[in-house]
């Protein structure tokens, strides 16, 4: 496990505040349930002012060249903010990855979400292959669900010839 750029700096207010610029873990196969610790782990609900939020939700992205990327959400109040599962998918991308493998997305009460309908269609385009990234729907039995279930008419099939 590798944090990078991790540094404190001093607030405007006196408090000290901690940057987490990118989460990468190498090589290596987690299983659902080290995944899902993962995220919970990350989910640091925090309110930097009336306008801003973030940290309520935290996804982990298994990449096909086997490594793993964290995202949290932030939110604004103009409606500019992004998903965690965006969020870990653009540290994906910077590495060099558009293909997901597995994810797993955490509220703040630790329950596990599925990604809403700009993820799902974020993550198709990024790379066709991603119709078959699973989602971790549940732990006890393990259950998944892949993209393709979940949006199973996305955008870029109306209009096709119907087979």
């Amino acid at each position: 496990l590798r944090r990078k750029g991790r540094k404190e700096g001093a607030s405007r207010r006196g408090r000290r505040v901690r940057f987490i610029h990118k989460l990468s873990i190498g090589g290596g196969n987690m299983t659902y349930e080290e995944m899902y610790a993962l995220a919970c782990k990350n989910l640091a609900p925090q309110d930097y002012s009336e306008h801003c939020s973030a940290g309520d939700v935290s996804a982990v992205i298994e990449g096909a060249n086997g490594k793993y990327y964290t995202g949290v959400n932030i939110d604004l109040a103009c409606g500019l903010g992004y998903c965690a599962e965006r969020n870990a998918a653009g540290s994906m991308v910077t590495d060099g990855e558009r293909v997901a493998r597995r994810i797993v997305c955490v509220d703040r009460r630790q329950g596990l979400m599925t990604p809403c309908g700009s993820c799902r269609e974020f993550l198709m385009l990024l790379s066709p292959q991603n119709a078959d990234t699973e989602f971790l729907i549940g732990l006890s039995p393990l259950r998944t669900a892949r993209l393709k279930e979940l949006l199973p008419h996305w955008w870029e099939t109306f209009g096709q010839p119907q087979k």
